[in-house]
């Protein structure tokens, strides 16, 4: 799964899209930096709307054009990539509507055992170690998306997005079962294509970005709780604050 992540830069965005090719509409940026970015919340996302390519914020967690009051029940701030083209939620949106999210890094929760004294007994204890990763090269990346755009009743836009998730990498396998799909350059106006409906070449995409070019690294557990931000969320753990982590190089 991807449940946090981090946009730093947003001007690396423009220069990842192309000089004057992206358009941003009102606001797009004004809340950068971010270094802990939850779901619920908004942030920029690129997608075509009415022709243009454009920057804009939506809510990370995909409210179905169809619902009746602007919520959902269902956890959709992450899609799997294997079952997209099946999915009730999100198929339509897989037909027509991708985005790309850009990101600096993201993090996630591995699962670890530490010897704790429990009642004069040593015993072994499992916790969770936030992780941040990231480029080695410290890059802005694009996830991949979908959106979709709910509209109340006096025709008002409320626009929200998911992030597709795939199998691991190497890397991403030492902490998780789950990582967000990363779109390499060359593969971004084939995603953001809304007259592209070749399923099955979208769905080859949608595969585990190169371990060798990222990096993994424990962070401080001050990452874990939402209303934290700055950049001490990204920050490499110290040794009396993290727990003993094994990750591959």
């Amino acid at each position: 799964m991807c449940g946090r992540y981090v946009l730093i830069n947003g001007k690396m965005i423009f220069l990842l899209m192309g000089k004057n090719r992206l358009g941003s509409r009102k606001d797009a940026l004004d809340d950068l930096p971010r270094f802990n970015a939850a779901p619920m919340q908004s942030m920029p996302v690129i997608a075509v709307r009415e022709g243009e390519l454009v920057l804009q914020k939506m809510q990370w967690w995909l409210i179905p054009h169809w619902s009746k009051d602007g919520s959902i029940k269902t956890t959709t701030f992450n899609a799997k990539a294997e079952t997209l083209d099946q999915s009730k939620i999100f198929a339509p949106y897989f037909k027509s509507s991708r985005c790309l999210i850009p990101a600096d890094a993201f993090y996630e929760w591995k699962k670890i055992t530490i010897q704790k004294e429990v009642g004069g007994e040593i015993i072994d204890v499992q916790e969770k170690q936030p992780i941040c990763i990231r480029m080695k090269d410290h890059s802005t990346f694009m996830f991949a998306g979908l959106f979709s755009v709910w509209r109340n009743d006096k025709g008002e836009e409320f626009p929200s997005f998911t992030i597709i998730t795939t199998t691991p990498n190497m890397l991403m396998a030492e902490i998780h079962h789950r990582m967000p799909v990363i779109l390499k350059e060359k593969h971004f106006d084939e995603w953001l294509d809304r007259e592209n409906k070749k399923i099955d070449d979208l769905k080859n995409l949608l595969i585990s970005y190169p371990a060798a070019q990222m990096e993994a690294y424990a962070v401080s557990k001050y990452v874990s709780n939402s209303h934290n931000e700055g950049p001490e969320c990204m920050k490499k753990a110290i040794p009396k604050d993290v727990s003993p982590i094994s990750l591959n190089k």
